[in-house]
């Protein structure tokens, strides 16, 4: 989903061509646990929707990231 890869590039300060489905977090230098909060911030806020403890746990790469948004988003 675009709009869910121009949060991460913004909020890691990367290209957004350099987010693929693969990139876990040990791959971006900046995704540590303050900037995991401040994507999980941008992500709820960018998308009107609200995140569980378990979902933000999960959220460590982008296929589960998108996963988890797109439930979100469908209203799981």
């Amino acid at each position: 989903m675009e709009k869910i890869r121009n949060i991460l590039a913004e909020t890691f300060h990367i290209c957004e061509s350099d987010i693929t489905l693969d990139i876990k977090m040990k791959d971006i230098d900046s995704w540590d646990s303050l900037t995991h909060m401040e994507m999980i911030a941008n992500l709820e806020s960018e998308l009107n929707i609200e995140f569980s403890a378990n979902d933000i746990m999960q959220m460590t790469d982008v296929t589960n990231i998108e996963k988890i948004v797109e439930d979100k988003l469908n209203g799981n």
